[in-house]
This record gives C-alpha cells, sequence and structure tokens, in this order.
C-alpha cells in the first residue's frame, strides 16, 4: 500500500479528537503505568502552542500519524536554540510506509526555519526499539537511560 495521497500539514483545533485518540492507543507514549496517556488540555495547548512544530499525516481523510517538537526550550542558552521533539507516531497499519520519515523532514524544514540549531527527544526503551532505531538513522546520538517515576498526590 503507497502513501501517494497521503498529505501533510500543520495540525489545527478541529484534529483534536482524532490526533488525541492516536496518542491513547499508541503505548509507547505511556510514561506512566498508573495514569492517563496526557490531559487533554495539555495536548490542545501543543496542538496550539505558537512556539510549537504540529504536523499531522492525512490519508484517505483520516490521521495516519503526527509529529510535534516544542520549540520553546527556556533552559538553553541564547546560541543554541533548541527544540524537543515530543511526539512521533504513525498508526499501526500505516507504518514501514516511509510517513514518518516524511514527518521528521517536515518537521526539521520548519524547525530549521525557526533557526533552531540542536533538537532533542526520548524513545521509550521498553518498546519495540523501532523509535531508538529511527532516532539513529537520522542522526541522534543515544544518551543516558533514565526511569520515569511518578505519584499521583
Amino acid at each position: 500500500m503507497g502513501n501517494r495521497d497521503m498529505v501533510i500539514r500543520s495540525a489545527t483545533k478541529s484534529d483534536f479528537d482524532a490526533l488525541y485518540k492516536l496518542g491513547a492507543e499508541t503505548p509507547e507514549f505511556r510514561v506512566s503505568r498508573s495514569g492517563a496517556w496526557m490531559d487533554p488540555d495539555e495536548f490542545m495547548s501543543a496542538i496550539e502552542n505558537p512556539s510549537g512544530t504540529f504536523l499531522l499525516a492525512e490519508s484517505e481523510g483520516g490521521a495516519a500519524g503526527f509529529i510535534y517538537a516544542n520549540r520553546q526550550d527556556p533552559e538553553r542558552g541564547p546560541k543554541t536554540k533548541a527544540a524537543c521533539l515530543v511526539y512521533l507516531v504513525v498508526r499501526p497499519e500505516h507504518r514501514k510506509q516511509k510517513i514518518g520519515q516524511q514527518l521528521w523532514d517536515a518537521c526539521l524544514g520548519d524547525l530549521k526555519k525557526h533557526i533552531v540549531t540542536y533538537v532533542y527527544g526520548w524513545a521509550n526503551a521498553e518498546s519495540d526499539g523501532s523509535m531508538v532505531g529511527f532516532l539513529k538513522k537520522n542522526g541522534f546520538s543515544e544518551g543516558h537511560k533514565y526511569a520515569w517515576m511518578d505519584k499521583e498526590i
């Protein structure tokens, strides 16, 4: 199955339901074993973030995947304009069609337009390794491994 009819475009508020559902259905996104995937308001704020690049891959009228990078990193100095690759997901039935790569390439193009000089991100080390492999293939170096710890209070 090819992806000829796939379009990559900026996500909008009207895409929220489809994108949030896709994120909730993606086990690799769950950092907490006890909580929900993400607060809906937090996810909507990512879509609306003027300092973010949030792109949607759309195929046959539906969300095939999305990518989000936040260009706002107040902890870095002025010489290093950094972005955090927060999400990259492709719906399982659309994987192995280079949609993730097309999303990354489009995102990288937008980051460069905003003069971003450094990109970092996380990959779930307990998954099948495909995201770690994807990031390495795109020039990311593997850093330290951390354990996510959380507690609802």
